[in-house]
């Protein structure tokens, strides 16, 4: 009876965990440079705990922004965060936090999740995440270089790796792409997490890697990066007959 019992009460806890969700829309968001914007979490049922709203740049830790409860009068933000660009608003039945940028900049590209702590299971629990765009004319023009195999490795019978830096980034969302002569190639790119820099821009790495029966000598190598909210660019090729 007592094992019986115990998977009971598992099953019905595990079940009361699947409930405690919460609810970040709209799951993708574009929003014009110096317009608002504005995330919705449903957390669900009114409470005693306070709902947060965090920014995650890819490979970084998430970023506490802002947080609020009903009991507040005003909203708390997170270490280092201007009061000025950020504020936040509690329906009536304090089941719907919005969270909203006042003024979005090119910086606030990023994925944001809404999370709160359910004292009743003791855990603090995640919405899905949801990207923001900051849409601009045109980004100032990242570096990019392409880099050919060490000789060692180009002499390799089994395989050759490119490398594109990339760096001067406006944002932190980009996705890259490896092309030959012009033709986007799908098998074996690696690509790092971006990384900031001292003057608040981001590099980062592309890897191509050929296994010596793909590779043509001939053919112009080159990388194509595009910034979340602007423009493509293409890097310089080589070619791999010319190292």
């Amino acid at each position: 009876m007592i094992p019986i019992l115990a998977t009971y009460c598992v099953l019905l806890w595990i079940s009361y965990t699947d409930s405690q969700t919460l609810s970040l829309t709209p799951s993708n968001n574009a929003v014009n440079l110096g317009e608002p914007a504005t995330f919705s979490c449903n957390v669900g049922a009114k409470d005693g705990d306070w709902a947060l709203l965090l920014k995650q740049i890819p490979g970084n830790a998430p970023q506490l922004i802002i947080y609020h409860h009903h009991s507040f009068t005003s909203p708390r933000y997170g270490p280092g965060i201007s009061t000025d660009r950020y504020t936040s608003t509690i329906n009536s039945a304090a089941t719907e936090y919005q969270f909203i940028i006042k003024k979005a900049e090119t910086a606030d590209t990023a994925h944001y999740y809404c999370v709160k702590w359910f004292g009743s299971i003791a855990a603090f629990v995640f919405s899905q995440s949801s990207k923001l765009i900051v849409t601009v004319d045109k980004f100032p023009e990242p570096a990019l270089l392409v880099f050919p195999p060490y000789t060692e490795d180009n002499e390799s019978k089994d395989s050759s790796t490119l490398t594109c830096h990339i760096s001067k980034l406006a944002v932190s969302l980009v996705n890259v792409n490896w092309l030959k002569d012009g033709t986007t190639l799908q098998d074996g790119v690696s690509t790092s997490n971006p990384v900031r820099e001292s003057d608040n821009t981001f590099s980062m790495s592309s890897y191509l890697t050929l296994s010596s029966k793909d590779i043509n000598k001939d053919s112009l190598y080159s990388c194509m990066i595009q910034q979340e909210g602007s423009s493509a660019f293409v890097s310089k090729g080589v070619k791999l007959s010319q190292c």
